[in-house]
């Protein structure tokens, strides 16, 4: 069985679209997101309803929790990059998708995996996994044998060997996983990657095979920029898509 994990899609409806073709192209059939539906980009609503209507496995993410641990005014008082596209993800999200969105977990447990959108060193603070002390925090937290993560929009791969920590950068070609040693896999971002590669990321683990592949997709940055401008976000938000950063 492979399953494909996506994460942080952040209203990017272009970026969504193309990274599900390529899914489907492949022929997965089971995809779990990591959280960040919503943020940054202007089509939080029909992103939260494609991943919805495909039933996806998904946890809370960061900007899933400010959507409703903030009200409307503490939300106007965060930076406008911030605070806009979730004031916007309140107009087009109807009250059954809130309410979904609402009951996601902060992390799924699915056998030997686990689904989380940050570390799992204390899941509801969000912390980042950049690095190794990171990494050792989250790992002392993890009891199953591999973790599939988003948060830092930079695909990565975490091992825990013995007491040995490291990480590994992100493979485009399937790499086999030790069984002995402890895994965090960064998947990256769909929406707004920020590794200097403007390309959508996900990955595709092979539960039988226990390999890793990261996915790097193209899609149309003109349109999606396009709906950016229309939607009157911020520059910052759709010109660090040109540069992936």
């Amino acid at each position: 069985m492979q399953i494909a994990f996506i994460s942080d899609i952040h209203g990017n409806l272009d970026a969504l679209d193309a990274v599900l073709r390529d899914i489907d192209m492949i022929g997965v059939e089971t995809v779990v997101c990591l959280g960040d539906i919503v943020g940054y980009g202007p089509e939080p609503g029909e992103c939260a309803r494609e991943v919805l209507k495909r039933g996806l496995v998904s946890v809370m993410g960061n900007h899933e929790a400010m959507l409703f641990m903030l009200s409307s005014d503490q939300l106007k008082e965060l930076d406008p990059r911030i605070g806009t596209p979730l004031l916007m993800a309140r107009d087009q999200l109807a009250p059954e998708e809130m309410s979904a969105l609402r009951d996601m977990p902060i992390a799924a447990e699915m056998e030997d995996m686990v689904a989380v959108h940050s570390s799992m060193h204390d899941p509801p603070a969000f912390h980042y996994l950049f690095e190794k002390s990171d990494a050792r925090k989250h790992f002392e937290s993890q009891t199953s044998g591999i973790c599939f993560h988003g948060h830092t929009h930079v695909p990565a791969v975490w091992v825990k060997a013995g007491r040995m920590v490291h990480c590994l950068r992100a493979s485009t070609q399937p790499v086999v996983l030790n069984g002995e040693a402890l895994y965090a896999v960064n998947v990256g971002s769909v929406g707004q990657p920020r590794d200097g590669i403007p390309l959508a990321s996900y990955a595709i683990y092979d539960v039988k095979r226990k390999t890793l592949l990261h996915r790097r997709v193209a899609y149309d940055l003109q349109a999606a920029i396009q709906r950016y401008r229309e939607a009157g976000l911020p520059e910052d938000n759709f010109l660090r898509l040109l540069s992936g950063t």
